[in-house]
């Protein structure tokens, strides 16, 4: 393995840490909730925040992956989105897809709520809203890590076959 691959492993399994521990803040903010709704305004805003930063993470991950591998990260108004649907792509003779279409589909649902986050108020935050994100967390990680796990092993053996 080459040792830009070695680092960008590195790199990727400690943003996979970091989202576990945002996984781990989630579970103990949601314990006092487990079927209820979430009705303080406090409460609302932490679990806003958590979904704003697992999406950020997953998109430093992304943008790694752009710039070190694809050597191209997108440019200009809607780049948030163009990102994700490129670790879609199989990009021949660089990487084959990081993620599936399923799980793009379930992280555009994370990104969109991260720029409406960006756009409001706390106190606008609304449960009924938030609710699906906030229980589909812990299995979108899973699913997601599954990917990335499997995309750096097959990263691993197109670099040892060179």
């Amino acid at each position: 393995m080459t040792a830009e691959i070695i680092i960008l492993e590195a790199r990727i399994r400690r943003e996979l840490f970091q989202l576990q521990k945002i996984a781990g803040e989630l579970k103990a903010v949601l314990k006092p909730y487990k079927q209820k709704p979430v009705k303080d305004s406090t409460v609302l805003r932490a679990l806003g925040s958590i979904l704003h930063d697992f999406y950020s993470g997953i998109e430093k991950i992304f943008l790694q992956i752009a710039r070190e591998i694809d050597q191209s990260a997108p440019k200009g108004e809607n780049w948030h989105r163009l990102l994700l649907e490129q670790m879609t792509l199989h990009l021949k003779g660089r990487r084959p897809p990081v993620i599936g279409i399923e799980i793009a589909s379930k992280l555009q649902q994370y990104l969109a709520f991260r720029h409406r986050f960006r756009n409001l108020y706390g106190f606008e935050l609304e449960w009924e809203r938030m609710e699906e994100l906030v229980r589909a967390l812990p299995e979108t990680l899973q699913e997601l890590s599954v990917a990335i796990d499997s995309f750096l092993a097959l990263l691993e053996t197109a670099d040892d076959d060179e």
